[in-house]
């Protein structure tokens, strides 16, 4: 029963399922002739003396090369790799420990055990060994095995190779085949397991106690942040999961436990980049009768504690950056800051009008949607996010954030308009918010009607009044300070990770199978929503329809929409980009298995009115006219008009389906790539290179027109964006659009 033990990276989805289903069907033929010979394919446990790492150790410091003389261990762990020479089979079997060879002597064992390992047993398979240690003629400690036990048969083989970028999705969708095969995967979510037990045992060195909070609650609390939202049967109760335990950690302090904190699972139902999780851990912290300064000080103590014991080390490498977390921090207050990087003073600002007028003087482009209906307080936050944030590279404690950006802050002594607070920020991440904590409950009670006023107005990122925290807060609450920290954030630091997927074990992903999805209840027609949860206008929903997923359902021919194309569209370098983002569909279209041809023309016809209309706001909505008139499905009008960011506020149309997402990321990238050639000395994009891609992208001063927000859209489209980007290069590399 001849078998191939690893599946090739090589083939394309269709013959590797070809492939797995004869593999399988070979290793069920050994099942079968497991059990006819009196062995248990699948046992139930196996007495080991010594994992592999300590047995190999054992014959590594052992005087003699003779087995006879080694120790007699008992070792079990999943064949990795199998040679056979003549009556001699060498085994690489590994556990949870290591590797260490295994030896199979067909003198010692006898020919029989030898021959039927080589019959039933596949790399992937998990089996026992006894045997005594010793080292090969070459040297390598081993085990050699006078006797084996089968322990469990896997019935689909391992990977030959999967590190890799265009396996990066495949080895977050089965995390399991990525701890197999990569020891740098296990060691780095090891690395994650001995941060947060370290971090538990500094803090309950220093007095704090570890609580739970509730992560299923009934109102939004704790952050500013976009709750996932459900449904309590029984009490027949709408309920969000928890954005952060704050409001429950001060309400502990109160209670008269004077320093707690709480290893918390959190949940923002926000958008995906690799620096965001919409499902992670947080570590919250809070200590009675500190301010933010003792805060900080503690802060830089208990990193600089955490770095030197899972590191030893305070320089490390990431994206070809070395932080150095070396004290001191600087400590910057964040009026300087962005005055310094934008020649913005915000405390000269009173309204949010003020600011967004300030801010559009200087020609910055927020990334952020819904820039209009913003307050104050968060177009200073995505001010400073766009302009100083990217910059801070080592650590740095941003300090005295403006009043209206922090709810829960307590109010700065000298300076009502700012707070006592603090973000630590490393490679450009926020890595822990912190504040002296406000714990006068009217001045907190006028704070939380700022924020209804201002979710009235449109502002979604705020808070709602709550008033079981205001009754806490009435009954006196002592001085106190405290954090929260996001432990992936600081992992992915600490590991020289870019992608916040890649310290989480099982992120949350789009299932490959469309039945595992739950169903969804069909909305009311008076209550339709888009994707972020606001009530569309009549005339967004007359845009809306089926997915445009079929050429004939779209209602233009190709033909007629290069005659649209070629009418319209005069710039050259206009018609590269279109012709581009037509190429860059089409890949996106043949990936997800939808119809590339629907999907080539969107492309192609997304920017038709850019060379005749001026205003931004009107930018896409002739286009929408125009295809109106030529029968175009609205679902195919709506995909075009939604990738207008900047036209936003005057035509409400947002993403909302999978091919709205994938024309903005095809537009976008297409740019992103098109800078990349001009630096090359050949310009041409046969010579890119898709890490240089990567590097450009995660470079916000290169080719700042580049809207990076909408190539990350891809996401919506079910693509990561490494995956998305090496994509749309290998296709412009296969279909190259002429630069005329």
């Amino acid at each position: 029963m001849a078998d191939v033990d690893t599946v090739t990276p090589e083939e394309s989805p269709a013959e590797e399922r070809s492939r797995l289903e004869e593999v399988r069907a070979v290793r069920l033929q050994k099942l079968e002739a497991l059990k006819a010979a009196g062995m248990r394919p699948y046992d139930d446990r196996y007495e080991r003396t010594h994992v592999l790492a300590d047995a190999r150790q054992v014959a590594a410091d052992q005087e003699s090369d003779d087995p006879e003389s080694g120790r007699l261990v008992s070792v079990a762990g999943r064949v990795m790799m199998r040679r056979v020479f003549g009556k001699l089979v060498f085994v690489h079997l590994q556990d949870g420990s290591g590797r260490c060879q295994v030896v199979l002597d067909a003198g010692t064992m006898g020919d029989e055990a030898v021959q039927q390992f080589q019959d039933f047993v596949d790399l992937g398979d998990h089996v026992g060994f006894e045997g005594r240690t010793a080292r090969t003629k070459k040297g390598e400690p081993s085990v050699w095995a006078s006797g084996w036990t089968f322990l469990s048969k896997s019935l689909l083989p391992l990977p030959e190779k999967w590190s890799g970028l265009s396996d990066l999705e495949a080895r977050q969708r089965e995390r399991y085949l990525d701890l197999v095969s990569n020891p740098e995967t296990r060691e780095r979510f090891r690395l994650r397991s001995r941060f947060v037990k370290e971090l538990r045992r500094y803090l309950d060195e220093r007095g704090f106690e570890e609580v739970d909070t509730p992560i299923l609650q009934t109102k939004v609390t704790g952050a500013l942040a976009k709750p996932f939202v459900t449904h309590h049967n029984a009490m027949d109760m709408r309920c969000v999961l928890r954005i952060a335990p704050e409001t429950w950690l001060k309400q502990c302090v109160a209670g008269g436990m004077d320093r707690v904190y709480e290893v918390a699972r959190c949940f923002r139902n926000e958008g995906m980049s690799p620096a965001h999780l919409q499902d992670f851990t947080m570590v919250e912290w809070y200590a009675a009768y500190w301010n933010y300064q003792d805060n900080m000080d503690f802060t830089e103590g208990l990193l600089l504690h955490l770095v030197d014991v899972l590191l030893g080390k305070r320089e490390i490498e990431v994206e070809g950056r070395t932080i150095d977390f070396d004290t001191p921090w600087p400590r910057i207050a964040m009026r300087d800051l962005i005055l310094r990087d934008s020649g913005i003073d915000y405390a000269e600002l009173e309204t949010a009008d003020d600011v967004r007028q300030a801010i559009r003087d200087k020609g910055i482009q927020l990334e952020a949607e819904g820039v209009d209906q913003m307050s104050r307080g968060n177009l200073i936050d995505q001010l400073y996010k766009k302009v100083s944030r990217p910059q801070l590279v080592n650590p740095t404690f941003v300090t005295d954030h403006p009043i209206d950006l922090s709810p829960l802050a307590r109010m700065n002594d000298q300076d009502p308009t700012r707070v006592d607070r603090y973000q630590l920020v490393v490679n450009g991440w926020e890595i822990i918010n912190a504040y002296s904590e406000l714990v006068d409950p009217l001045d907190q009670r006028a704070r939380f009607e700022q924020q209804v006023a201002a979710r009235d107005a449109g502002d979604e990122e705020t808070l709602p009044l709550d008033e079981d925290y205001l009754r806490c807060m009435e009954h006196g609450m002592p001085p106190m300070s405290g954090w929260g920290m996001g432990v992936e954030r600081v992992v992915a630091l600490l590991t020289g990770q870019d992608n916040l997927r890649e310290v989480t074990l099982f992120p949350l992903l789009k299932p490959l199978d469309k039945s595992d999805e739950p169903a969804a209840a069909a909305p009311a027609a008076k209550e339709a929503t888009t994707d972020e949860g606001e009530t569309m206008s009549d005339e967004h929903r007359a845009l809306l329809g089926s997915p445009a997923d079929d050429v004939d359902a779209l209602g233009i021919t190709p033909e007629r929409a290069r005659e649209l194309f070629d009418e319209h569209v005069k710039t050259p370098s206009l018609r590269r980009q279109m012709e581009q983002a037509s190429v860059v569909m089409g890949a996106m279209a043949r990936k997800l298995g939808t119809n590339e041809e629907a999907w080539r023309l969107l492309g192609l016809l997304h920017n038709l009115d850019f060379d005749e209309v001026k205003e931004p706001e009107r930018h896409c909505l002739v286009t929408a006219e125009i295809l109106g008139r030529e029968g175009v499905h609205p679902a195919g009008i709506h995909a075009i008009a939604a990738h207008n960011d900047k036209g936003l506020v005057a035509t409400g149309i947002r993403c909302v389906s999978v091919i709205d997402h994938a024309v903005s990321a095809a537009e976008a990238v297409v740019g992103l790539i098109h800078a990349a050639c001009q630096v090359l000395p050949s310009k041409d994009v046969q010579d890119l290179k898709v890490k240089s891609v990567r590097k450009r992208f995660k470079n916000p001063k290169f080719a700042a027109n580049v809207e990076r927000d909408l190539i990350e859209r891809c996401a919506g489209a079910g693509l990561e964006l490494e995956a998305f980007l090496a994509l749309a290069v290998e296709a412009l590399q296969q279909e190259p659009v002429s630069e005329a």
